[in-house]
């Protein structure tokens, strides 16, 4: 009992700690070891960016993946769901950059039915820390939406709404968020977030910034 309780001591101490009472020839190799441990904690901690190069010279900067919200559809059966992909964009042409959201939406219905035809949507409605804010929506250009993000769940419709980067930056910051989708005849769709974190955008937002670099296309 005592020799495990003494392992368990020894595998506990600052790692600082090991490096001083190793012998000479080893500590530097140690603190080596150390030094990268740690390199590579503060890269795995960083929600990484992608950038990528369109047919007309456009760099597209986006994330790995979007915050998932949705909504329950029980017109259809119990189970069903509708989602809301969200997720930011920097698109630079010539130096000149642009901000998006952008906008997935997705569902367990099979929408190709005529009555079960998705809403045409037209607005994006945030509520940030109880301050709403109204995005309009806009289709994207040819396949672009596609390449951009591809959500877990199948998505029917992509639009894009233009942001500014002080909007982008109060969102990742916000503690509440609420989100609806505007369709075009009024009705108004409420979604709750599903899976991801509103902060995860930060790391786009310093990125857009020029703070820390950006990861190379793949």
């Amino acid at each position: 009992m005592r020799l495990e309780t003494r392992r368990s001591f020894n595998a506990t101490q600052p790692p600082l700690t090991r490096i001083a009472r190793a012998p000479p020839h080893s500590r530097l190799l140690l603190f080596a070891a150390g030094a990268a441990l740690l390199a590579l904690a503060g890269c795995a901690s960083r929600a990484p960016l992608r950038s990528q190069l369109d047919e007309i010279g456009r760099t597209w900067v986006s994330m790995e993946a979007p915050v998932a919200l949705a909504r329950p559809a029980p017109r259809f059966s119990h189970a069903a769901r509708d989602y809301l992909y969200l997720a930011p964009v920097e698109a630079n042409e010539a130096g000149k950059r642009r901000h998006y959201l952008w906008v997935g939406l997705g569902t367990t219905v099979d929408r190709r039915w005529p009555w079960a035809a998705p809403p045409d949507a037209q607005t994006l409605l945030l509520v940030l820390d109880g301050t709403p804010v109204a995005l309009p929506l806009e289709p994207w250009d040819a396949k672009l939406e596609e390449a951009l993000y591809k959500p877990p769940a199948p998505i029917y419709a992509a639009r894009r709404a233009s942001v500014s980067l002080d909007e982008l930056t109060r969102i990742a910051a916000a503690t509440s968020v609420e989100a609806q989708v505007v369709a075009r005849d009024g009705a108004a769709m409420t979604y709750e977030l599903w899976s991801g974190s509103w902060t995860d955008g930060s790391a786009f937002v310093t990125g857009a910034t020029g703070e820390r670099p950006l990861d190379a296309a793949r």
